[in-house]
């Protein structure tokens, strides 16, 4: 058994046909069919139910499936951390959100940089989804992604900690209040991430709370795009109040006036913990060197508003 024997079963049994398994491998299927029978041959269990007329796994084939994945990842990410570490420079591959751009990691780049300058890094801007499939596959080595999104089979430590405040155009009739209710921001075109994305759920259900729904004319994935929209007057969103550390032209963040206390948004660093190469284990050093010299990152209190 070879990893080649293990994708063409992976393919088979995701097809469920070995005509459009063939296809995909680009192989007959004659060839392939004899493979899987030489598979099951040298493993000594059947892994299809061939009687019907649709190709079906076998419990055995159900397990060989998980592990057979498993395998076929675990050995893709050995192949990229050997690539890595045969590169003449050293590199640390990080992902991150938009946000992760307004505070956190530009001062850790710096201090990064400073402490090790001969080591490379390359960034690359996902959604937290991506990345958590990117450092499982070992494309990036550490991501800065939204906390409270499932990261199974990585580890995580947060890094930042922000009240919500409301972001709106600065010709809206709200932009010149000092505070703004829920229930008010409900009654404005609003803008909310695609369904798909856990935090429109969450800001939905923020609404919910007080017993309106916003009316959602916009989506939109990236917190830039956000902003982006806003001031081009499409509407308001919610948003972190870090995002007022920079400059948006025609957007105003103005603070919530309802109480909202064990409502906060939240980013964290993840990694898995087998992935890691040197220069990674050097850069979550320096992370947790940042965080532990500058606490008020994890305050939710001490961000503030402001307009572009």
């Amino acid at each position: 058994m070879d990893l080649r024997q293990m994708r063409q079963f992976v393919t088979v049994a995701e097809e469920m046909h070995f005509g459009r398994a063939a296809a995909r491998l680009n192989m007959a299927q004659p060839p392939l069919s004899q493979a899987m029978r030489r598979l099951e041959a040298n493993m000594g269990v059947s892994l299809f139910d061939r009687a019907k007329r649709n190709v079906e796994l076998t419990k055995a084939g159900r397990v060989f499936l998980v592990e057979a994945r498993r395998t076929l990842l675990q050995a893709e990410v050995t192949r990229k951390m050997v690539l890595s570490a045969a590169t003449e420079i050293p590199q640390v591959r990080i992902s991150f959100i938009g946000p992760a751009l307004y505070q956190v990691l530009p001062d850790v780049l710096v201090r990064f940089r400073a402490a090790v300058p001969d080591v490379h890094t390359r960034l690359f801007e996902r959604s937290t989804p991506q990345q958590i499939q990117g450092i499982l596959a070992g494309d990036y080595d550490v991501g800065f992604i939204t906390n409270g999104i499932s990261h199974a089979g990585c580890h995580s430590k947060l890094v930042e900690r922000s009240r919500f405040v409301a972001a709106v155009p600065a010709d809206n009739p709200l932009a010149g209040r000092d505070s703004v209710g829920m229930i008010e921001l409900a009654g404005q075109p609003f803008i909310l991430p695609p369904p798909k994305y856990t935090e429109q759920s969450e800001t939905l259900n923020l609404f919910k709370s007080f017993g309106v729904v916003p009316r959602v004319e916009q989506e939109a994935s990236q917190t830039n795009t956000t902003l982006s929209l806003v001031s081009a007057g499409l509407g308001c969103s919610l948003v972190m109040a870090t995002a007022a550390l920079q400059t948006f032209r025609n957007v105003v963040f103005i603070p919530l006036e309802d109480e909202l206390p064990h409502v906060r948004w939240e980013m964290a660093m993840a990694w898995h913990p087998d992935h890691l190469t040197e220069q990674a284990r050097n850069f979550i050093k320096i992370v947790e060197d940042h965080l532990q010299a500058n606490p008020l990152l994890l305050d939710a209190d001490a961000s503030a508003t402001g307009s572009g």
